[in-house]
């Protein structure tokens, strides 16, 4: 066994205890070489903000301002346009609930397809916290992150983290190298205490930018990310509420008293404020958050927010956004204060939790100040009372100010007016499911049957071929992995493949249009030609064209081979790259693929940006076994004709379709699942089950 000595004598030595060989025995100026050590020379620039003004009777007015501002309002005009759901590993994104708003500040990816294990990862940042005192920011920062990191179960708790540490400052002006330093010291002495780590970071020195009108000096800034080992990925915690979830509690990690310096609520005034909340006790922290990981571990916590930006109150309105008719009545009398200025709109570090049990009851047991606020509603009204102030907030309404300033982001890059159909949309168009008669959420494939030989056909820039093939061997495929260059070639002929998959991506980078130069390699390289027409010409073969793969497919003409006008792929009427978890409702059809989840409408991911259906003859000419559960966008992400969201030919054997089934394979998957559900796998299992059984016979 190796072990490392710890004699503080600048040797870094390695023992085998076994033989008491020395392996590893240098001095550190072996390691670090003997660099000059930097000297700064600066001084202590002391600044005086304005304190911030608020009113008791503008409360309403300035929250409404505070949702509006960039960092505490929505993001969906960044999260609609990124891909969420590649790699078909991703188990928490930022979309949450029936309405799929991000409200998610931690993001977790499985390790594999049939592990529970997975990475959660969270960021942090404090920069105007910072500017009243550089290492309180510093401290912020860290804690944002990990309560921002809470949610997921870590294999072993706050141990489990490290952090990575990008400096943005803009050094070698009057003051800033005395504020970097401090800054720095103050995240070491903070990380240390916790019992975590910084192995890596980024600097960035130089944050000053001189125009013509004069120079722009950015605020220090340390953003930090924190990463760390998720037990079990069907287990993270989202800010939804749930309706039988139990009651509201609220824990101050802070422990310091409520203050508006560097908040959300200072800047809709322009001021910065002059003092500013910290972590008071370190080792207090890291207690919450070990015992926050237990709880969610146990099942016993059903929501949980981190107070941040916007304060107290956009934490507890951000729980009720992510769906209808779901409200708060509280009472924050027992946090000790008075002002519900001050009390609602500063940042003090801090959680919100929805449980079943006794939460107040059992943490005071381990010395934690835990306090019951209030319970959940089912109206539209979020009853807040402070002492003898009562307030009403109308969640719907404040919602929408929350979604506006997004809505004026999203003009910018949303064509033909749909950002603003986006805000008229989406608190219409909330996910509600119905499965199939029968699904008891398990594969039937059996272990030893015979397995059926399918492909994987991909071309250079696929991404979608991992997540197919295991769809598929779950069904009990055997699946080979076929490139382009492949059949090219002639290496493959698929002779003895029954079953084809063509997967999603950005094949040839997209750069004739998606999938354009993919269709191209058939037609102009023989050998890939014949294979492709030979196999659709069999009659014991089926193939599934998803995405990028839907659209190879029907470029080349091969759904509709009887049509003399075939039917095409456009643009995105949005004229963008969309993303959504949206839902399909499953028609009758010829589809083999889809037989038997006819009239059940299921969640699936949606990502593509040339996903328009655009069909030149009546509807009745075509097999469109799913339309999306609303018509209109964004529930439709890209105009459709007939609001088709797949096609299949006319005998039922070959099947196109733009969302991603093979994304959305195990309830982990989806964006939103119904919580009553306890299933292994999605429904979308059985489309890959009824591929195999109609081969076998």
């Amino acid at each position: 066994m190796l072990w490392e000595r710890l004699l503080n004598d600048h040797q870094f030595t390695f023992v085998d205890n076994r033989n008491d060989t020395k392996p590893i025995d240098l001095h550190i100026d072996a390691l670090f070489g003997s660099a000059p050590k930097t000297i700064m020379d600066d001084k202590t620039v002391l600044y005086d903000f304005d304190p911030i003004p608020f009113s008791k009777e503008q409360l309403t007015e300035d929250l409404k301002s505070v949702l509006q501002l960039e960092a505490v309002g929505c993001k969906d005009w960044l999260t609609n346009k990124v891909d969420r759901c590649v790699t078909g590993k991703v188990a928490q994104q930022q979309t949450i609930g029936p309405l799929q708003l991000p409200l998610s500040n931690c993001g977790v990816v499985a390790l594999d397809f049939k592990g529970e294990k997975g990475i959660a990862t969270a960021i942090g940042h404090a920069p105007i916290s910072a500017m009243i005192d550089s290492g309180k920011g510093s401290v912020n920062a860290i804690a944002e992150s990990l309560t921002n990191l809470i949610w997921a179960p870590l294999t072993n708790g706050l141990q489990s983290v490290s952090l990575s540490a990008n400096w943005m400052w803009p050094c070698n002006n009057p003051g800033e190298d005395v504020r970097l330093y401090k800054a720095v010291e103050a995240c070491a002495d903070f990380a240390i205490a916790l019992g975590i780590n910084i192995p890596t970071g980024k600097d960035s020195l130089s944050m000053k930018q001189q125009y013509s009108e004069g120079p722009v000096t950015a605020p220090g800034t340390v953003v930090i990310s924190a990463a760390g080992e998720c037990l079990d990925v069907k287990k993270v915690i989202t800010p939804e509420l749930k309706k039988d979830g139990g009651d509201l509690y609220y824990i101050n990690l802070s422990q310091e008293n409520y203050t508006l310096g560097g908040s959300s609520f200072g800047q809709i005034h322009n001021k910065i404020g002059k003092k500013t909340a910290s972590i008071k006790d370190a080792n207090y922290f890291k207690k919450v958050f070990n015992s926050i990981q237990n709880k969610i571990i146990s099942g016993s916590i059903s929501a949980g927010h981190d107070v941040s930006s916007g304060g107290l109150i956009t934490t507890l309105l951000e729980m009720c956004f992510p769906q209808n008719n779901i409200a708060m009545r509280l009472d924050l009398t027992p946090l000790e204060e008075f002002d519900s200025n001050i009390l609602l709109f500063s940042e003090n570090s801090g959680i919100v939790i929805q449980a079943k049990s006794a939460l107040d009851i059992e943490l005071k047991k381990e010395g934690i100040y835990c306090l019951r606020i209030g319970e959940i509603t089912g109206n539209q009204s979020l009853l807040l009372k402070n002492n003898s102030t009562e307030f009403s907030f109308n969640v719907p309404s404040l919602r929408d100010v929350w979604y506006s300033t997004s809505t004026a982001l999203d003009q910018h890059q949303t064509s033909n007016g749909l950002a603003k159909v986006r805000f008229e949309n989406y608190k219409n168009q909330a996910l509600s499911y119905k499965f199939p008669t029968g699904f008891l959420g398990k594969t039937h494939a059996l272990a030893g049957q015979n397995k059926i030989k399918s492909a994987i056909i991909r071309e250079q820039g696929s991404n979608s071929e991992r997540e197919m093939a295991y769809a598929m061997q779950l069904a009990g495929f055997e699946v080979i992995d076929v490139h382009m260059t492949d059949l090219i070639e002639g290496r493959e002929t698929l002779e003895d493949i029954q079953f084809i998959a063509a997967v999603g991506g950005f094949s040839n980078s997209d750069v004739l249009g998606s999938a354009k130069g993919w269709a191209g390699s058939f037609p102009y390289n023989k050998k890939a030609k014949v294979c492709l027409d030979n196999f659709f010409k069999r009659e014991d073969t089926l193939s599934l064209g998803v995405c990028n793969g839907c659209q190879l497919f029907v470029a080349l003409g091969m759904i509709t081979p009887e049509h003399q006008e075939k039917p095409k792929m456009l643009h995105n009427e949005s004229g963008k790259f969309e993303c959504h978890f949206t839902a399909v409702t499953v028609q009758p059809s010829s589809s083999v693929l889809m037989k038997g989840l006819e009239g059940s409408t299921l969640g699936i991911w949606a990502a593509h940006g040339e996903g328009k259906f655009n069909f030149p003859m009546n509807e009745d000419q075509y097999q469109i076994p799913a339309k999306y559960h609303f018509e209109e966008y964004p529930a439709n992400p890209n105009g459709s004709d007939f609001n088709a969201a797949m096609l299949s030919s006319q005998d039922g054997r070959h099947l196109v379709m733009m969302p991603h089934l093979e994304r959305s394979t195990f309830p982990w998957n989806w964006g939103y699942y119904p919580q009553d559900r306890k299933d292994e796998v999605s429904p979308w299992i059985i489309a890959f089950e009824n591929a195999h059984k109609w081969l076998s016979k």
